[in-house]
């Protein structure tokens, strides 16, 4: 009796034992579970480009994704960038031969898409733009055509850009508290601006390329004053430039952080119609709003 009481203590030792290591086993991989569920998501890619009269200094080759370009504008006029996708395996020399072809008022070839980026700071400042940016070839450009309406990627201000096939985790795109739908001819804010930090997802709805650029007009200047300087590039900018999207073809999101503090504000569209040469401002897509 004494040798079964034994046996049987000693398999209740060991059953107990197996019970332990299983709970401790269980409790390390819920752990594990818990440690890599509550790792951070990847962080957008972050990429710097310099604007100058006329040129830019950035990367030559970046990776693909969700990327966030700041641009700082160290010239004394005001400049964007623009990616423009060279689609059809086309490169950058064949952009640069079909812009020594092209006239200021032309449309570029149907394979150079523009594909968003960052609209233009006030020169000493910086606007950034998050954007999903697929692989392949591009050119940089400037678009702005302030004060002679010549693009000032006419005056060479454009640079070739790889995106190359990312190797790392895919990046979430940024939470956004505004969004604005870009439409043919006129932008739906999804609520009224207020003062503080936004993050603007923009989305072109329209049929034809679209950018949002929002203005907060100086002291004692009017939409009257904004509307007759960006049809004629008349004196000075009557207020700052806060940036915004640049110009993306229908279909295209991107994603603007800005700070708004209480004053009046125009957001507007400069890209020509096509069908009629006037710029989309002229034809009803402005969005004034006071803060």
């Amino acid at each position: 009796m004494r040798g079964v009481v034994a046996v049987g203590v000693a398999l209740l030792v060991v059953s107990a034992c197996a019970q332990q290591d299983s709970g401790s086993a269980g409790s390390t991989a819920k752990a594990a579970g818990s440690a890599e569920a509550a790792a951070p998501a990847a962080a957008p890619a972050v990429v710097h480009f310099t604007a100058k009269d006329f040129s830019f200094e950035g990367p030559d080759t970046i990776a693909s994704g969700m990327t966030t370009l700041v641009l700082h504008n160290d010239g004394p006029s005001l400049h964007n960038l623009v990616l423009m996708h060279l689609e059809g395996g086309k490169t950058f020399a064949d952009f640069k031969a079909a812009l020594a072809n092209m006239k200021p008022t032309d449309m570029p070839p149907a394979w150079v898409v523009p594909s968003g980026g960052v609209n233009p700071p006030d020169p000493g400042a910086n606007t950034e733009g998050t954007l999903n940016i697929a692989p392949g070839n591009y050119a940089v450009v400037c678009v702005v055509d302030v004060p002679d309406h010549v693009p000032h990627m006419m005056k060479g201000m454009i640079k070739a850009l790889t995106v190359v096939p990312s190797t790392g985790p895919a990046a979430p795109a940024p939470k956004a508290d505004l969004t604005v739908s870009e439409v043919d001819f006129a932008f739906g804010f999804s609520a009224q601006p207020t003062a503080g930090h936004h993050v603007i997802k923009v989305v072109n709805n329209g049929k034809q390329v679209h950018e949002m650029e929002i203005i907060r007009l100086a002291p004692g200047k009017t939409m009257n004053d904004l509307m007759h300087w960006g049809q004629t590039f008349q004196g000075p900018l009557p207020g700052s430039s806060l940036g915004g999207s640049a110009p993306m073809v229908p279909g295209t999101v991107e994603y603007v952080p800005m700070d708004l503090t209480p004053g009046n504000y125009v957001a507007l569209c400069f890209m020509p119609d096509p069908n009629t040469g006037k710029p989309h401002l002229a034809e009803g897509m402005v969005y004034q709003f006071t803060i």
